[in-house]
């Protein structure tokens, strides 16, 4: 059975194939990021942009390539760091967007704790982005809504935040009641709480 991670890649994998106008950018994205992004640097190297330590940089020329006609994922590992680079998230893409033009921008985002994060990288900041005019957060609730929601995203005209939870990249199905302890909901995740587990 398939996991979110998987069907993640999949599913980028497919974008870059069928067009040569998708972009992926991030830090150590070459690198596969958890596997989100694992052998596709070897088959599409033009279509990747690495990124230093800069969230300012990457979510500004974000803009600056979805204006240019690119369709832009950019992979933040930790939402957190997002607030290093709100000038163009809130000040910029939200003004441009509402004037008309297109910006296919999909920042996708990782949120809450495991795989060995502190207290500066397990944050959920994916309720501000609702409230700011222009951008759509989406958070899939199994491996094939990732799938389906990833290429939607990256498919259409406007900005959006994509938010997976850690602890949900190597699911491969809905997690029963009595497993939920293990599982630390938070934010947007949050939200398919009860769907999660209303069955059980």
């Amino acid at each position: 059975m398939t996991t979110f991670v998987k069907q993640m890649n999949s599913a980028l994998n497919d974008l870059l194939k069928k067009d040569r106008n998708v972009l992926i950018g991030g830090q150590l994205i070459k690198y596969g990021v958890a596997g989100l992004t694992s052998g596709l640097y070897r088959k599409y190297p033009k279509q990747f942009i690495t990124y230093p330590v800069s969230e300012s940089l990457m979510n500004s020329s974000a803009m600056g390539l979805a204006l240019a006609g690119k369709r832009v994922v950019m992979v933040h590992v930790r939402i957190d760091f997002l607030a290093s680079g709100m000038c163009a998230l809130v000040n910029h893409i939200p003004i441009w967007y509402k004037k008309g033009f297109k910006l296919p921008i999909t920042l996708i985002c990782q949120i809450g704790k495991g795989m060995g994060q502190g207290p500066q990288h397990s944050k959920n900041l994916s309720s501000w982005f609702e409230k700011f005019e222009g951008w759509t957060v989406k958070t899939p609730y199994t491996p094939k809504e990732a799938n389906q929601m990833l290429k939607e995203s990256v498919n259409g005209d406007k900005p959006v935040i994509f938010v997976i939870h850690r602890e949900f990249f190597n699911l491969k199905k809905k997690q029963k009641k009595k497993n939920s302890k293990n599982i630390k909901l938070c934010g947007a995740a949050r939200i398919y709480e009860e769907k999660f587990y209303k069955k059980n």
